[in-house]
């Protein structure tokens, strides 16, 4: 079976068919009404109840819902009862056309001990479009209390009914946990209303009456939740007549624990995950409330039960949208037969509150297990019509806090008194119980796993570390540590920035001992995280003397500077350049240039001054090219190289002549050029010096100006280029052929002749 990944890891895709339009909540019309609803007791194949209910007026808080200002409609309410769980209402309104008030509620009725209306707006409710039919469903706790500890899962189908031609009847199909903070559910955009009013399309009939239908199912279900510290132990049953939301506070102190939910009706379901989900209660897990999730999908045409963890922010009002946690968690279906396995599968990541911080609002599996596995008769999967899903989680324990300014790189505070630009920080990770984790990796022979941190912005780039705690290699023998930079505003994928960092695990004794590593590299959508794989041993790390591991805890730093740069590739024709004009290109010969500017070059000076800075690839006649930038002996030092990655094709050898500038932003005229040339095989960069770094930074030279300095790269010829042992020439060639060869040879070396 398939692990579903996200990046390195899982990351479920959501397969519901549900074909909705405008699906909202109602605004709360949760009054308690004094009508007697349809009983419990009721067994009946069809219950029926007439009655003449006053319409609300457009004052909806108003606690009655005979308030003056609408018109009376006559009503009558069907309910054809499937059993305790599944019912279908059947609500006709009379005079649909001539009803002037706002709203219109039906009788209620009971389905699985839970009361049930319908509400329609004739004219839309707030947040329709003009001239739509607002239609919702609501479910209000039968025991009328204030409480908002219950909560119900509800598949349900609306449908406005075509008396005429059924093929035509309108309907909605959506799944709602209704609870005392959601009671209604449904679409404000359910359909033009003149679709419904016109007497010709068959949706009214005797004496302009509509009929309007509810098909509902809901989960009779029960949860158990524990935690592992034994502090606090939860163990909740939810039924038609008690239902609670496990949520408890404060959720950061829940950081282990197991979650069970036992669903008695499932075969009434069984066909409705083919296209929609059921979801669990809440559960609290570190920062985040999570709910299991369970629907089909079809794999390579396989039928497979499909479950995952899904984040699920419950109070929107608090303004926490960073809010995330870092889970392992094992999700599990019970057997429920004695002497059975159990269906176990154990993943990790980071949750989020919601979906605005990049990280994921879901994690699971869409091939779980085989369909036919899970419900054959002798799986014991499936007993009475009960299935129980669980899932045991550990959130790890930690802090971490973020600076813009006077972050450490190579030693030197890079940004000085300068203000910062938003370009350089600094990250600290704080795990807490990391030696738990690592028993628990251990225990459950979990290798490669890695733990992501919260995002941290910089330059408009998101970054994170990303830390394997029992490295990458087998026998585990070194901790991994990573940066991972990606660009969430750019979703072509064709982004690239260019990154000095500095990774620490920090000595809690002494600073000084502490494991520090530095690089320079471009990050891109293909190269998004750069680090080492063995930056500590974990003999080191785990030395109770060391330094590193100290009250179980352990930190991480991330100093931090991304090159804010700006760069474009132009064509342009012999007559547009400077060296057409000193006769030195064909005018109308076609050439490419590449500007990039740098606009926090003294954040990189002293980098520069042990490393080279580059500027992302270009491509010129074939060939991917881009320019490197260091300083040698107080002196500027540019070169062009090819790309030699992996990826590149060994095989193609390129002759490229060039030439180079640093651009004289105050006077063009003093711009200094210099030219020449690279074989991208043979030798692949070729180093210009240009001036001294103390002449180029001069306030009044004009190379530098507002921290800006323009390079520019002009291709002046781009050709293959031929090795004397890559040609085979046959003697008996003619005297012309072979002399076509001599020529191509000469040009590739010299270029084209200028007569």
């Amino acid at each position: 079976m398939k692990n579903i990944t996200n990046s390195d890891k899982i990351k479920m895709k959501h397969t519901s068919s549900v074909a909705v339009s405008s699906l909202s909540s109602a605004p709360d019309q949760s009054q308690p009404s004094t009508s007697s609803s349809a009983s419990s007791e009721h067994k009946s194949a069809l219950v029926t109840s007439t009655s003449t209910s006053a319409a609300a007026t457009e004052d909806l808080t108003i606690s009655s819902r005979d308030g003056g200002g609408g018109a009376a409609a006559q009503e009558t309410v069907a309910v054809e009862r499937r059993d305790e769980y599944s019912v279908v209402c059947r609500w006709t309104v009379q005079n649909f056309p001539r009803i002037k008030a706002r709203a219109l509620w039906s009788k209620y009725f009971e389905v699985g001990g839970y009361d049930c209306r319908l509400l329609i707006y004739p004219k839309g409710d707030s947040q329709a479009l003009p001239g739509y039919i607002s239609i919702y469903l609501q479910i209000m706790d039968p025991r009328g209390t204030s409480s908002s500890k219950w909560d119900c899962f509800t598949s349900y189908r609306l449908a406005i009914v075509n008396v005429a031609d059924d093929s035509k009847t309108i309907h909605r199909d959506s799944w709602h946990r209704f609870s005392g903070k959601k009671k209604s559910h449904g679409w404000c955009d359910f359909t033009p209303s003149s679709t419904v009013f016109d007497p010709k399309l068959g949706f009214m009939f005797n004496n302009d009456s509509v009929l309007i239908t509810a098909d509902i199912l809901i989960i009779n279900e029960s949860v158990n939740f524990t935690r592992d510290n034994n502090e606090l132990q939860s163990s909740l049953s939810l039924s038609s007549s008690s239902t609670s939301s496990v949520v408890a506070s404060p959720v950061s102190d829940v950081l282990s624990g197991k979650f069970t939910w036992k669903v008695h009706n499932f075969t009434l379901f069984k066909d409705m995950i083919k296209t929609q989900k059921i979801m669990s209660p809440v559960f609290p897990a570190g920062e985040c409330n999570l709910r299991i999730s369970v629907y089909q999908s079809s794999v390579n045409g396989v039928d497979y039960l499909s479950m995952c963890l899904e984040s699920k922010d419950t109070d929107k009002t608090v303004l926490l949208s960073d809010r995330s946690c870092w889970c392992l968690f094992r999700m599990s279906v019970l057997k429920q037969k004695p002497g059975s396995n159990h269906m176990h599968r154990d993943s990790y990541g980071r949750f989020a509150a919601d979906n605005k911080s990049g990280d994921n609002t879901s994690l699971g599996w869409n091939d779980y297990m085989k369909m036919s596995d899970f419900i054959g008769t002798d799986s014991g999967f499936i007993v009475d019509d009960n299935v129980v899903f669980s899932t045991s989680f550990h959130v790890i324990k930690e802090l971490s806090s973020f600076s813009k300014n006077g972050a450490v790189i190579g030693g030197r505070n890079v940004g000085g008194t300068r203000k910062s630009d938003g370009h350089i920080g600094k990250f600290i990770w704080k795990i807490e119980n990391f030696t738990r984790l690592k028993d628990l990796l251990k225990k459950r022979k979990i290798t490669g796993l890695c733990i992501k941190s919260r995002r941290f912005q910089i330059g408009n780039r998101d970054c994170r570390l990303i830390v394997y705690p029992r490295g990458q290699s087998q026998p585990p023998c070194h901790l991994s540590v990573f940066l991972e930079v990606t660009d969430s505003r750019n979703t072509s994928g064709d982004w690239s920035c260019f990154v000095s960092h500095r990774l620490s695990v920090v000595n809690q004794k002494v600073e000084d001992k502490s494991v520090t590593k530095e690089s320079q590299n471009r990050y891109s959508k293909s190269a998004k995280d750069w680090g080492w794989r063995e930056f500590v041993t974990l003999t080191s790390l785990f030395d109770q003397d060391s330094g590193f591991l100290v009250q179980d805890t352990v930190i991480f730093s991330a100093e931090v500077l991304i090159l804010k740069e700006t760069s474009i590739m132009q064509d342009f024709t012999g007559h547009d350049s400077e060296l057409s004009s000193n006769g030195l290109l064909d005018s109308c010969e076609k050439r490419s240039s590449f500007t990039w500017k740098v606009e926090n070059f003294l954040s990189f000076k002293e980098i520069m001054e042990s490393r080279k800075i580059f500027s992302k690839f270009f491509q010129a006649g074939g060939c991917e090219l881009r320019i490197g930038v260091y300083e040698s002996f107080d002196t500027i030092c540019i070169y062009l190289e090819s790309d030699q990655s992996i990826g590149s094709d060994p095989d193609k050898n390129f002759w490229v002549k060039y030439r180079m500038a640093i651009v004289n932003q105050k006077n063009p005229a003093k711009t200094v050029w210099k030219e020449s040339s690279i074989c991208t095989k043979t030798w692949n960069n070729s180093v210009l010096q240009f001036m001294k770094v103390s002449d180029m930074l001069e306030a009044d030279a004009g190379f530098l100006v507002r921290d800006t300095v323009v390079f520019v790269c002009e291709i002046l010829d781009c050709c293959p280029w031929f090795e004397f042992s890559d040609l085979e020439v046959d003697f008996f060639l003619t005297l012309d052929t072979r002399l076509c060869i001599c020529m191509a040879i000469y040009l590739s070396i010299c270029g084209p002749l200028c007569f």
